[in-house]
């Protein structure tokens, strides 16, 4: 499970979501391990079943307004949210905290945050923070490549030329996302791509083998590279061996499981003298009919199929003809 700390939050968006700190400054190394935002309306309004402690607590104008109004009720209801064991309280559009929850927070070191923004912007911003830090994610050895908007994973062992592809393509006027490693994170039902590197000066150069290191953008410049992609095929490349039976008509489609998410696999075998990139953007172009709704393969297995019926019968007839 991926984590960030309540002062990990504040340091990185603090400045964008005008964040003070009001109470509790010693509760910051506290836990944040989901991305989704909590108005805690009905905790407070004293049905405490099911509540998300694990989720950040949001207190917009509605929650100060109700506690205003509750009067003696009021510390008996913060006494209880702030003895959960929530991250942190944040309250929105500049209110002002009732006493008794700046009291709670400094006693029980429950770290009390303030935004200048409206609380829309706030849960917004958060969320999008949130979802990219906490996304379950894992390190592919590979290349990624934006063919045609399709974001084309390229794997396979050591030295077997996805750089060398990646490089083919990017000179047909493709883009580089990362060579070597990628990083894919799942974020809701897709798969965002990224590099692994740590400084911005190191990305998206690739090792060639006989060449050495080459700087992408600044070979081909700004339009041949991209930042993150969303990973949508993986293409694998794999030394050719006579014994194994390739596809021929495409009508089984393959499907490799990343994260939890199924995507289109092809796999696509090397022998001298076939130009890997051209069929890379096949592979791109033929998913994006896909989407759209036209499965080549289909139409020639029905299409032969009718041609196949229709043979049948007129021989048929033939034969019934005696004369």
């Amino acid at each position: 499970m991926k984590k960030i700390t309540v002062s990990e939050l504040i340091r990185d968006k603090g400045e964008e979501l005008g964040i003070e700190i009001l109470a509790g400054t010693r509760g910051t190394k506290r836990i944040i391990t989901e991305p989704h935002i909590t108005r805690p309306s009905l905790f407070l309004a004293g049905y405490e079943k099911d509540f998300p402690e694990k989720r950040i607590q949001l207190l917009g104008r509605r929650e100060i307004g109700f506690l205003q109004e509750i009067g003696e009720k009021r510390r008996e209801r913060l006494d209880s949210l702030t003895t959960r064991k929530i991250p942190c309280i944040i309250i929105s559009c500049g209110l002002s905290p009732p006493p008794e929850l700046v009291e709670f927070c400094t006693q029980r070191n429950v770290p009390l945050l303030r935004s200048s923004l409206p609380t829309a912007d706030v849960v917004r911003g958060l969320f999008f923070y949130l979802e990219d830090k906490l996304a379950p994610e894992v390190i592919v050895h590979g290349t990624l490549v934006d063919v045609y908007g399709i974001g084309i994973l390229f794997t396979g062992e050591s030295g077997i030329g996805k750089s060398e592809t990646a490089l083919d393509l990017v000179a047909r006027g493709h883009r580089l996302v990362a060579d070597d490693t990628v990083r894919i994170k799942r974020k809701g039902s897709i798969l965002i791509g990224e590099g692994t590197a740590k400084s911005e000066l190191l990305r998206h150069h690739m090792e060639i083998r006989g060449i050495g290191i080459v700087d992408i953008a600044s070979m081909y410049g700004i339009k041949a590279i991209r930042l993150h992609k969303r990973v949508e095929v993986e293409v694998k490349l794999i030394r050719w061996d006579p014994q194994k039976d390739y596809t021929r008509t495409g009508l089984e489609t393959e499907h490799t499981n990343i994260l939890g998410i199924e995507i289109p696999y092809v796999e696509i075998p090397l022998v001298p003298g076939k130009n890997i990139a051209v069929l890379v953007e096949v592979v791109a172009l033929n998913h994006m009919l896909k989407l759209l709704g036209y499965d080549a393969a289909r139409v020639f297995e029905h299409e032969l199929i009718r041609v196949m019926r229709e043979e049948a019968k007129r021989y048929a007839k033939l034969e019934e003809d005696t004369e």
